[in-house]
């Protein structure tokens, strides 16, 4: 019996987007924000991401397009959503339920690479007298209703739960069904420990949890025992199986899992042989190839054949895993292959040997200590590993090393939103490598609030076509041991995917496994034939002399900066005289062999035919033999050896004496050329025989000088994206001329290497006073101690003792170097206020790339009260013991009431957890910490220990005694969101902690060096820290106008007491200055833990930033009337998505009507799609009763949320973006260079419809920026701009369909209407249009004269557009004697 049930998923990952980072290079994408305990894949704090967000205090948060991106959205796979599908089976006495996930919607993880769709398995067996035993637990909220529905008896029968497999995911799941039944958990210690961090107070009260043991039994029922056994491997630290006696179904987590889609109408066991085993067995062993490939795994393999191997009665009947189907009728072949799958990965381990670079930036170390980790695991499997710390590395050195290398690895912090400028220009040669040097990689990387760094690694690496080896690895603040286990085996795994790889290369015809890629056939050559391109002569210089060219597949690419990509030929290869001995000697060997019957050779009958091709037993004997059997299997068929001789296969290429791999010559990089248009009716042939004035050719209509920025490999091809930089129309009343590309002449005798430019490679530029860090360290050092070191005449702070430490040496990151340490304790800088400052004299660098003349302070403030005392603050780890020193000098740690901690950045608050250690030995167990909320939430990930706490808002106060009243002031994105001011009434100091702060180590303790010697540090830290969050500065400056701010304690640099008032008007007007230049901005209110509401709400908002919109977010659960108020006077556009009726959210939005302002804001309502929302059409009405024009319409949407729904919100913040921003456009078209604006537009182009279908989405879009990029494969180039509603439909993978339109035809002009219409969000373009669907799901247009079929493979940065290299699969020509429809145009800065 088989029921099924659509059912919606109710609480998927949510995308929490990032904060501030520069909206740059690829397209944008959310990726959510990690934190948490997990296990399993998850052991990274993705772990509980999704369930945390919902438990942990929100706060407002700032996006916007110039310092920030929100990463990722539907189309990454991130995001899951619409109907899954829910069916049962019976399973001979176990009923089992599966969550059936299709193939079209993808999954994230490598795990999912297949692209075949999953299933997750839950089992429930039937006690008769005692509680129902259910095995496993899905991975989404809401089902468990449905579960109860289909299955009667469950709610009351339940009591028992086996949970294997353990990543946080299934929390919210666990803690619906806890809600329904009281449950006893059997699961491995890892998991209890997991759990009890995990789930909610109310729910730990109905669970009890039993932790299983190798010798642990659950009598399911009397005579029925399970038995358990523990299988932990690196990546499953918690997985267990269990054996069911009655039915022989031993349950067995991810161990036998496969990742593909069985449905309704599909067996949910496997099939009898041959047949049965080639079904599954790919997404076997990729699973399997994702999971154990170490030591650890064989030795969990092994634990189960013990298992079976002791059981007594009924043997192994079925592996009922967590994915995929019942393993019945292939069961034991299945548990042999897995034990000689894991033996012949341990067996390559011994050798290979490969070379892994392992580079990184670290702030604070922990990106360093992770590196360290993953360098342990490749090592451990024989990597030799070049290590490789990019603060004192530049481009070239990065260039060298990877020139060597097999794989690597790139680890960032996250510093500001993104990633330091080392790591960026790191990047930027790894994407300048070509094709054939894209080495499986990994990612990962540490962070404190956001980690935006790891994902856009992730992102502008999968982009680009590198392979990953393993999922990104981030941790948050400091790793923990299950981050470090994680990241050893994430180097395991690199280097396990290196030897496959390896051998797939060598053997890529091999049996069962080989793919031979498919020609797209006549009727596809045919359509490629009738695209139309623009004639063009280009011009450069080459050895001092002018070369000129035709050209002709030259399209234009980018408005902003003005370009165009140009496909030239690659050098010519002069190949061999094509020999058929080879051949002919193979099939006269073949022919007579004594295995022709069995058509296969054996052993020595391998090595003996290799002999005879050779021609003798060579140094290339053992080279060959590798190539023809890769995987040691001792087997090599007729066919086999067939295609391995065919000419440009290895083998064939060794036989012949020829090389791989060819290096070719990248010298003379083509830089800067000038292409001359041809004018209509003429030859580019024939201009390009005539004379060049300037590198102009006589004769042409109109000229365009451009530079070459990037360059991308498309097959015989290299796809150029040059600025055009000057342009004139010479003769206004000529067209530039079209010729097809079937009767196009050859491309001229362009004999050169494309120029080796990284796409976005990013240029080091000094961000301090002089070079950039990297340049001269030991000068900045020698600066740092040029001035005498006058310590006995140090200036006392208002007479207060002052004491200084003995110097201490820091070897720090800097190889070779000695930083100097040192701490000055100065006992009175107000009335009863003391600081401790730890003085980092020789400091040279700040978040990696700021570059430091005079070193840097981290300063801690003791305030005593005549009742209470309170420590403000503490310092950076390496100062451990000079500041512990000091601070048990100062303050008798027994007697502290309250640590303040004004921001949770490591160099404040690195040794709190020394803090509270100290404290509690002096026996203060009522030491408190106050902080912001977010503050609170950041230190439970950083001391990882216990602490009481109290969260405070602005005003809040706490009473000292003796007049210190301490007053807070929430002061978010000064430069973290968790930043918070303490201001104490009896002395008026204000205590910033890193706002008003600068880098400077001085002996004096005040800002007597006066503002014109402080002023260039005060603004090179401003320039780096605030202005980025400029408006978070003027509004911090709002809510401390009323106090009477006399001195201002900062965390770096000197006390504020001097000037007071001058750095804070500085502040002030470089505040406004900086948001005079901020465009439209846009504020969006959202509801945490309700509905859809975060996860649309981000999608609306990636929309607009891909369109260079600013955002700003704020939780109605968190925020106040006060930062409403302040929000609305920064924001023109306010997006509200629906809140619970009735609640507190609610209830905020009065505070949004009441300060909007009709000739100031406009309104967007979204919905949350949850049923106890409030009325989309009532909170719209609000909004227009009070006179604010709407700035669209309402987005509101039916349950289930799906693909299709989450791709609306996104387009409606597309749209929302392209309208804000048109004036701006517009007003830069109009002021672009007019002649250059003309010539450019003189490019030509034919029309085409561009469809495609992704995830159940289908779009299409009218094109013209298509050219043919490819002859050997087929290949064209497509430009998309990156805030189309298109373009998540055409990244790298992606399929599309090109269907070119005919000229003259009536019905060409009605698609042209028909598609360039205005479409609501969502809205199906395709809808009353006559097409049929292709094979890769995208529409064929009945009316289009012909059409390819296209997969893109690369992708590069165009400015504000992406060009992809797409190679031509399939297609075919309706109408053999049409012309292609071409598009003429007046200018360049307008479609």
């Amino acid at each position: 019996m088989e029921l099924t049930v659509p059912v919606a998923l109710g609480a998927p990952r949510a995308l929490t987007a990032g904060a501030p980072t520069r909206l740059a290079a690829p397209a944008a994408r959310a990726a959510p924000h990690r934190g948490g305990v997990g296990l399993g894949v998850a052991l990274a704090p993705l772990a509980l991401a999704a369930f945390e967000r919902s438990r942990r205090p929100q706060v407002g948060r700032r996006y916007t397009a110039e310092f920030t991106r929100v990463i990722g959205d539907w189309a990454d796979g991130l995001v899951e959503a619409g109907e899954i599908e829910l069916v049962t089976s019976e399973l001979d006495g176990i009923t089992q339920f599966r969550g059936v996930h299709s193939k079209d919607r993808s999954r994230y993880g490598e795990e999912y690479d297949l692209k075949a769709g999953s299933t997750e398995n839950l089992y429930l067996i039937k006690a008769r007298e005692r509680p129902w035993v259910l095995v496993g637990a899905f991975e989404r909220q809401g089902l468990v209703p449905k579960l109860m529905a289909m299955e009667q008896g469950l709610k009351d029968k339940l009591g028992r739960l086996v949970l294997q497999f353990f990543d946080g995911k299934q929390v919210p799941f666990l803690e619906e069904l806890a809600l329904q039944c009281k449950l006893e958990v059997y699961c491995s210690m890892p998991t209890v420990l997991a759990l009890k961090k995990s789930l909610s107070d109310e729910v730990l009260e109905r669970v009890s949890f039993v932790p299983i043991k190798n010798s642990s039994r659950m009598e399911i029922e009397e005579g029925r025992v399970m038995r358990f056994v523990l299988t932990p491997t690196k990546k499953l630290p918690e997985s267990m199986s269990a054996f069911d006696p009655q039915t022989g179904t031993l349950f067995t987590g991810k161990f036998f899992s496969a990742h593909r889609s069985i449905g309704r109408y599909d067996s949910a066991v496997d099939s009898k042989g041959v047949e049965g085993w080639e079904e599954y067995v790919e997404d076997w062993y990729h699973l399997f190839d994702c999971y154990f490939f170490t030591q650890r795994a064989a030795v969990a393999v092994r634990k189960l054949f013990m298992l079976c191997e002791a059981l007594r009665g009924p043997d192994v009947a079925q592996l009922a895993p967590l994915h995929g189907p019942v393993v019945r009728e292939q069961c034991w072949k299945l548990m042999a292959k897995y034990e000689a799958w894991t033996e012949q990965k341990l067996r390559k381990e011994t050798r290979r040997e490969f070379e892994v670079l392992v580079m990184y930036a670290s702030a604070y170390g922990h990106t360093k200590t992770l590196a360290e980790s993953i360098s342990r695991g490749l090592a451990q499997s024989g990597v030799k590993v070049v290590d490789m710390n990019l603060e004192h590395c530049g481009a070239e050195d990065v260039e060298r090393a990877l020139a060597t290398a097999d794989g690597f690895c790139i680890g960032s912090p996250t510093l500001g939103g993104e990633m330091p400028s080392q790591v960026k220009e790191a990047l930027g040669v790894v994407l300048n490598l070509p094709a054939d040097k894209h080495m499986p990689c990994g990612v990962f990387g540490s962070f404190g609030w956001s980690g935006e760094a790891v994902d856009e690694l992730q992102f502008r690496l999968k982009d680009s076509g590198f392979p990953l080896a393993f999922d990104p690895v981030r941790a948050k603040f400091r790793p923990t041991e299950e981050v470090l286990d994680l990241c050893n085996a994430s180097g395991v795994r690199l280097f396990q995917k290196l030897c496959r790889d390896v051998l797939q290369r060598r053997k890529r015809l091999s049996r069962n496994v080989a793919q031979v890629k498919a020609k797209p056939g006549d009727g596809a050559l045919e359509a490629f034939g009738k695209m139309r391109t623009s004639q063009a002569v280009m011009s450069f210089l080459e050895e001092g002399k002018d070369v000129t060219t035709p050209v002709s597949w030259v399209n234009q690419a980018s408005f902003e900066p003005l370009g165009l990509t140009l496909a030239i030929p690659k050098p010519q290869r002069e190949e061999p005289v094509a020999s058929l001995d080879v051949e002919t000697s193979l099939d006269e060997l073949l022919k007579n062999h004594e295995s022709r019957r069995s058509r296969y050779l054996e052993g020595e009958e391998i090595k003996d035919l290799i002999v005879q091709l050779l021609g003798t037993d060579d140094k290339r004997l053992a080279e060959a033999q590798e190539l023809l059997d890769p995987y040691e299997e001792n087997l090599v068929t007729f066919d086999e050896l067939r295609l391995a001789v065919q000419p440009g296969e290895p083998f064939r290429q060794l036989l012949d004496g020829e090389k791989a791999e060819e290096k070719e010559n990248s010298e003379n990089p083509l830089e800067v050329f000038t292409l001359s248009l041809v004018p209509e009716g003429q030859s580019n042939v024939e201009l390009a025989k005539g004379k060049a004035h300037k590198k102009v050719m006589e004769g042409c209509h109109a000229f365009l000088e451009c530079k070459t920025t990037s360059v991308l490999d498309a097959g015989d091809h290299k796809l150029i994206y040059a600025e055009v930089q000057s342009g004139k129309v010479l003769d206004e009343s000529q067209k530039t001329d079209l010729i097809s590309v079937l009767n196009a002449n050859a491309l001229g005798d362009l004999k050169r290497k494309a120029p080796a430019l990284a796409a976005g490679r990013v240029a080091a530029s000094g961000k301090g006073f002089g070079a950039f860090a990297g340049a001269s360290r030991a000068h900045a050092a020698a600066l740092a101690w040029a001035r005498p070191r006058r310590l006995g005449v140090a200036r006392r702070a208002r007479g207060g003792e002052l004491q200084m430490s003995e110097i201490e040496s820091w070897t720090g990151l800097t190889p070779g170097k000695e930083y100097r340490l040192q701490t000055m304790s100065i006992e009175e800088v107000a009335k009863d206020t003391s600081t401790i400052r730890s003085l980092d004299w020789d400091r040279d660098r700040f978040d990696i790339e700021f570059r430091l003349e005079r070193g840097t302070t981290y300063n801690s403030y003791i305030i005593r009260g005549s009742e209470k005392c309170a420590l403000v603050d503490t310092s950076h780890e390496k100062f451990e013991h000079l500041y512990l020193a000091a601070l048990r000098k100062e303050l008798d740690l027994g007697q502290l009431d309250y640590l303040i901690v004004s921001h949770t950045e490591p160099d404040h608050s690195g040794l709190i957890g020394k803090v509270l250690e100290l404290a509690e030995e002096a026996g203060n167990k009522d030491l408190e910490i106050i902080g912001s909320k977010m503050c609170i939430s950041y230190l439970q990930n950083l001391v990882f220990r216990p602490f009481k706490s109290r969260i405070v808002q602005t005003g809040v106060q706490i009473d000292l005694g003796g007049g210190h009243n301490l007053e807070f002031v929430i002061a978010p994105n000064l430069h973290w969101p968790d930043t918070m001011f303490t201001y104490d009434h009896k002395t008026g100091m204000l205590f910033t902690c890193d706002a008003f702060g600068m880098h400077y180590c001085s002996e004096n303790a005040l800002d007597v060096e006066g503002v014109k010697e402080l002023t260039p540090h005060y603004s090179l830290y401003y320039d780096c820290l605030m202005k980025p969050n400029a408006r978070s500065v003027l509004s911090a400056l709002g809510r401390i106008k009323d106090l009477e701010v006399k001195t201002i304690a900062t965390g770096h640099g000197p006390i504020l007491s001097e000037f007071t008032s001058d750095f804070m008007e500085l502040y002030r007007s470089w505040s406004e200055k900086a948001t005079a230049k901020i465009g439209p901005s846009v504020a969006i209110f959202w509801v945490s833990r309700f509905g859809e509401s975060e996860r649309l709400s981000q999608l609306f908002a990636h929309g607009l930033t891909s369109c260079n919109v600013n955002v700003e977010m704020h939780d109605l659960n968190a925020v106040d009337a006060f930062e409403i108020t302040e929000c609305l006077a920064r924001n023109e556009i306010i997006a509200v998505m629906a809140p619970p009726a009735e609640s507190s959210a609610a209830q905020k939005l009065g505070s949004i009507v009441t300060n909007v302002k009709p000739k100031k804001h406009q309104f967007i309502v979204l919905d949350s799609c949850d049923d106890a929302q409030e009325p989309v059409a009532l909170l719209r009405g609000r909004l227009l009763e009070a006179d604010v024009p709407e700035a669209l319409p309402a987005v509101e949407v039916k349950k289930p949320v799906t693909v299709q729904i989450l791709h609306t919100f996104e387009e409606a913040g597309m749209q929302l973006g392209k309208k804000l921003t048109l004036k701006s456009k517009t007003k830069a078209a109009k002021g672009a260079d007019k002649d250059l604006s003309k010539a450019l537009g003189r490019v030509a182009s034919s029309l085409y419809v561009v469809t495609a279908k992704k995830a159940n989405v289908r779009h299409a879009m009218v094109a013209s920026w298509v050219t043919p990029a490819s002859a050997k494969p087929l290949g064209v180039s497509v430009t998309i701009a990156k805030e189309r509603a298109m373009e998540p439909l055409l990244r790298i993978g992606d399929s599309f369909t090109l269907n070119l339109l005919e000229d003259g035809k009536p019905a060409t002009l009605q698609m042209m209407k028909h598609f360039l219409q205005r479409f609501a969000p969502g809205e199906d373009r395709l809808r009353n249009v006559d097409h049929v669907e292709g094979a890769n799901g995208a529409a064929i247009l009945r009316s289009a004269c012909a059409y390819l079929e296209c997969r893109i493979v690369s992708r590069m940065d165009a400015g504000d557009h992406w060009v992809g290299y797409a190679e031509v699969v399939g297609g075919s020509v309706a109408s053999p004697n049409a012309n292609t429809a071409v598009h003429h145009r007046k200018v360049g800065t307008y479609y």
